[in-house]
């Protein structure tokens, strides 16, 4: 199994990273010693219920030794002897990547046929960790199934460029949330151009009509063309933690293994061939 750290750190968003940074750096070169890491780092996991386990040590079999795979990273983040500065755009580089890469994973899991999974796994994937009733989640599934038959003229399919405009504005749920409250107060009728114009506006980015369509027949219960927002932002918040703010799921877990191993190599060949 491996250290519970990775996804805290894949999925704390960047602009939390960018104050925890600022922050801890007292001298404000935009630096931070190992230790003044290890502080930001226990901070950010504090933000997760898995992450407040592991950081203290009470989740039984899931903790990490120091001196194990978590001395990959601090060699290729402070030097062998650890007594390097790690300068806040390198770790923001390799945070991005590494989110990159999942996200590719996560698509790549779903067996992408031509370059594209249905509306049906991409439903699926957004409601991984709803924590909806059986039925209530088998429900709204079964909306997309309809509305979208597998092998008709009404799947188009998803590309990874949709999934990726999708996760990306996830990153951005704290700020989608807001917007949305201001629409909902203001009497405004949330639907699919909303949520476009959203998007844009909070995350710069433009979801594909596809991506819209599976979504409010996801979270559009009445089907009167509007989003339940509460319980859409609710699912995506969830969704964005992958799990963490509850019991961890080991089977993704062992997709975030494979990416970790791959990671520590490629760290460790970096720091070799220094």
């Amino acid at each position: 199994m491996t250290s519970v750290v990775l996804p805290c750190w894949a999925y704390a968003p960047r602009r939390q990273f960018e104050i925890a940074f600022r922050m801890f750096d007292i001298n404000g070169d935009g630096e931070l010693d190992i230790n003044e890491f290890e502080v930001v780092r226990s901070v950010i996991m504090g933000t997760t219920a898995v992450g407040r386990r592991h950081r203290d040590n009470s989740t039984s079999g899931c903790t990490l030794k120091p001196s194990s795979s978590n001395s990959a990273f601090k060699c290729y983040f402070f030097g062998p002897n650890g007594d390097q500065k790690l300068p806040i755009s390198k770790f923001l580089q390799f945070h991005s990547e590494l989110q990159e890469e999942i996200m590719r994973l996560e698509f790549e899991r779903a067996e992408p046929k031509n370059g594209k999974i249905t509306e049906v796994q991409f439903a699926n994937s957004l409601l991984a960790y709803a924590g909806f009733h059986e039925n209530k989640r088998r429900k709204m599934i079964r909306r997309v199934k309809t509305k979208f038959p597998v092998d008709s003229e009404h799947s188009g399919g998803i590309t990874y460029k949709d999934f990726s405009d999708f996760s990306h504005l996830l990153r951005s749920i704290a700020d989608v949330d807001t917007a949305l409250t201001f629409y909902h107060m203001a009497r405004a009728s949330i639907n699919q151009d909303t949520l476009n114009h959203v998007a844009l506006t909070v995350a710069n980015i433009h979801l594909s009509p596809r991506v819209l369509d599976v979504v409010f027949t996801l979270f559009d219960e009445d089907n009167d063309g509007q989003l339940s927002y509460n319980e859409f932002v609710g699912v995506m918040r969830r969704r964005l933690l992958r799990g963490l703010d509850k019991p961890m799921d080991t089977g993704f877990l062992r997709l975030l293994s494979a990416l970790f191993h791959c990671a520590k190599e490629q760290i460790n060949f970096g720091v070799n061939s220094t």
